[in-house]
């Protein structure tokens, strides 16, 4: 049974957060361990698609982040040359359970950290995990030089898991030839929930309405080999992603004349793990 177990948890973000909040909820004695100094609420917009609310909808934190995301009605895919709709998607026909919403990842991370600590998880900062070993009890070695046993282990610490490892194997995960910008702007057009892609040969962008409309999350994606270096954001100069998208019609070029910061990152990935 889950409440007769103790959890250790690698990770203090999306996925490490729910699961250990899932367990404490469960009776389970839950430790989370992260890397950072603070749980820090970072990056840009997410959308929360059906499947992603039935999981805060068991947490019991639907209504709560109904409160701060605005709710997705539709999916509207253009070609970024024109801005024409060649085709929509009418999110409002779903089932009432079946709802999308988009949210800032902060704020996610806020409500996510709140309703692990309401249900007793005990974080532990600046425990980076160098280690995992498998057995009746796993063991847990830190770079701190702290160690801990448990009788079960989730690792959520992404792409860097030490427990992929210990199940599958040693692995180097692989760029798959495509990059991505983020980047938040005012929303100046109004929009309040949709989801445009503007897509063109080997590119497009997606972006909707975060913090209750008041702006615009993007997301630009463009397939090409190089990529230097392994993570998942670096800083850019917004004029790169600008020259990437120069042939897209007005109301793309009208985005991106508003973005001021930008980051980037690698899209990377491992082999599909056998266990």
């Amino acid at each position: 049974m889950v409440n007769e177990l103790e959890i250790g948890v690698i990770g203090g973000g999306i996925g490490g957060l729910a699961v250990a909040t899932a367990c404490a909820q469960r009776g389970a004695k839950v430790m989370l361990y992260e890397r950072g100094d603070a749980i820090r609420a970072v990056g840009a917009g997410l959308q929360i698609s059906p499947n992603g609310l039935c999981v805060l909808r068991a947490l019991g934190l639907e209504q709560a982040l109904s409160e701060f995301s605005s709710q997705g009605q539709a999916v509207s895919l253009r070609r970024a040359e024109d801005d024409k709709e060649v085709a929509r998607l009418d999110l409002s026909l779903l089932p009432e359970m079946q709802k999308y919403h988009f949210v800032h990842r902060g704020d996610l991370i806020g409500l996510l950290q709140n309703a692990a600590q309401d249900a007793g998880v005990q974080i532990c900062l600046s425990h980076a995990a160098v280690q995992i070993e498998d057995g009746a009890r796993s063991r847990v070695t830190f770079a701190n030089g702290v160690e801990i046993e448990a009788d079960l282990v989730i690792d959520a610490g992404g792409l860097h898991s030490k427990l992929r490892g210990v199940l599958n194997g040693d692995e180097l995960p692989f760029f798959t030839g495509q990059v991505a910008w983020r980047a938040i702007i005012p929303n100046e057009s109004d929009r309040v929930d949709d989801v445009r892609v503007h897509m063109a040969s080997k590119k497009h962008i997606v972006s909707y309405p975060i913090w209750s409309g008041s702006a615009l999350n993007i997301v630009a994606v463009q397939e090409r080999k190089a990529w230097a270096e392994e993570g998942w954001s670096h800083n850019d100069d917004p004029d790169n992603l600008r020259a990437a998208f120069a042939k897209a019609g007005p109301d793309v070029q009208a985005m991106l004349d508003q973005v001021e910061d930008v980051s980037i990152w690698g899209l990377f990935r491992h082999p599909v793990a056998k266990r």
